[in-house]
């Protein structure tokens, strides 16, 4: 389990290192941070630890960002950033995927304990 827990951490550490989004995971319901580097205009998360209801990041300088507590389980998300009018979907660089039911694709996020 422990072995287990600290390869998922350094996965996500090297997908945090990548420019675009990022996520620091929390454990055990600790707080989960999500990132979002670069231009947009507004940007949210979307997702089962959401009800799937968009969830705003907060601006802060030249990232958005949002922390939340999320319990450990198995998450799908996407982040939709908004920037001149235009939205795209992002996941976190790596992230595993899963079909979404309706012709595109969530993120999957695994908080462990």
């Amino acid at each position: 389990m422990v072995r287990g827990m600290a390869l998922a951490l350094a996965l996500l550490a090297a997908a945090c290192a990548a420019p675009g989004s990022s996520l620091r995971p929390g454990t055990g319901g600790g707080e989960t941070t999500f990132r979002v580097h670069g231009p947009a205009d507004e940007v949210w998360l979307v997702g089962s630890m959401t009800g799937w209801r968009p969830v705003p990041l907060a601006r802060d300088g030249d990232q958005w960002v949002l922390r939340l507590p999320l319990e450990p389980g198995r998450y799908e998300y996407r982040l939709e950033v908004r920037e001149h009018g235009v939205t795209r979907v992002e996941w976190l660089p790596g992230a595993e995927r899963a079909d979404d039911g309706f012709g595109g694709e969530n993120g999957i996020l695994r908080v462990e304990r």
